[in-house]
């Protein structure tokens, strides 16, 4: 597999550069492309470019057309056309965007969501164990669920499965036979 590189952008196509001394905190708003090389904390809103130096920490909510980073965000990311991580980066937060590169020995701890959806099957309707929606059989027992305690009254004894549950094996979540193991 080819290697992903990302190309290096020349200070001088970048209309305004945060210097590497430049420590700033707030709402940072722009509409051309925009250098940081410094500290921010805040949120960043724009509808260009922004490009994160080697040696930026950044601490913000992240909104621009693209995001490219060599140094160190924390935060949520959206790229409404782009993110890239260089090698050099260490991002933690959220990735939404449509096209994401990364470079080998980046750092990224957080979710990618390229879709523009909630987060595919990440969450499941209530008391559906996850794997069921596709139609298998879960590894494990659904949360909530416990095992067969035997006869107590409720339920029913081990090796004896219900009418309901005789074609999966197991009982479903929420459900006990009325005509075996109580009293009516």
């Amino acid at each position: 597999m080819a290697e992903v590189r990302i190309k290096d952008i020349d200070e001088h196509e970048v209309d305004t550069i945060l210097a590497d001394d430049i420590d700033f905190e707030g709402q940072l708003t722009f509409k051309k492309p925009l250098m940081i090389k410094g500290k921010f904390r805040g949120e960043i809103r724009s509808e260009s470019a922004l490009y994160v130096g080697e040696k930026a920490v950044v601490e913000a909510k992240v909104e621009s057309s693209l995001v490219s980073s060599k140094g160190q965000i924390k935060g949520d990311i959206t790229g409404h056309s782009r993110v890239e991580l260089a090698s050099t980066a260490n991002v933690d937060g959220d990735i939404t965007t449509p096209d994401f590169v990364v470079e080998s020995g980046c750092k990224f701890n957080g979710h990618c969501n390229m879709s523009g959806q909630k987060k595919a099957g990440q969450q499941h309707p209530q008391g559906q164990p996850q794997g069921q929606q596709h139609g298998q059989q879960p590894a494990q027992r659904p949360q909530g669920q416990q095992p067969p305690q035997g006869p107590q009254g409720q339920g029913q004894p081990q090796g004896q499965p219900s009418h309901q549950s005789q074609q999966q094996g197991q009982r479903p979540p929420n459900q006990q036979n009325p005509q075996q193991g109580g009293s009516h």
